[in-house]
């Protein structure tokens, strides 16, 4: 291999090289899409807050990110509602209908079910598990 050619060769590699860096538009399409992502979350925001509105959920659609903080439950407040919630729903409540009712996140549910054994009763079995009061 004659190294002339070699030179040529890579001299030309580094020119198409360069040439594709001076002439792409990198930087623009970058701009743009950070753009159309911030449209995307505000658009997807209205989308949130019609729904909400109209108390239909959001079916395909992502939620916004949360922008405050989930107020946290003493014990005695989680007590205190899941114990009524109990109390209203002679025919039971499963763990995510607790949850959904009484506004206490699921896995604080969860751990209040285990913990207060004494208090509450269940029946069935795994994804038909009802609880009630004693």
């Amino acid at each position: 291999m004659d190294i002339t050619k070699e030179i040529e060769r890579q001299t030309k590699e580094y020119q198409d090289k360069l040439e594709l860096l001076n002439n792409n538009n990198l930087r623009e399409l970058v701009a743009r899409k950070s753009s159309l992502e911030t449209e995307l979350t505000a658009l997807d925001e209205v989308i949130f807050k019609t729904c909400k509105s109209l108390g239909i959920s959001m079916a395909g659609s992502s939620s916004p990110a949360r922008s405050e903080r989930r107020p946290r439950m003493s014990g005695d407040v989680i007590s205190t509602k899941i114990n009524e919630a109990l109390k209203a729903a002679p025919q039971g409540l499963s763990q995510i209908d607790i949850a959904n009712q009484t506004g206490v996140s699921y896995p604080s549910v969860i751990n209040f079910l285990k913990d207060n054994q004494d208090t509450i009763r269940t029946e069935g079995a795994r994804k038909s598990k009802r609880f009630f009061l004693k």
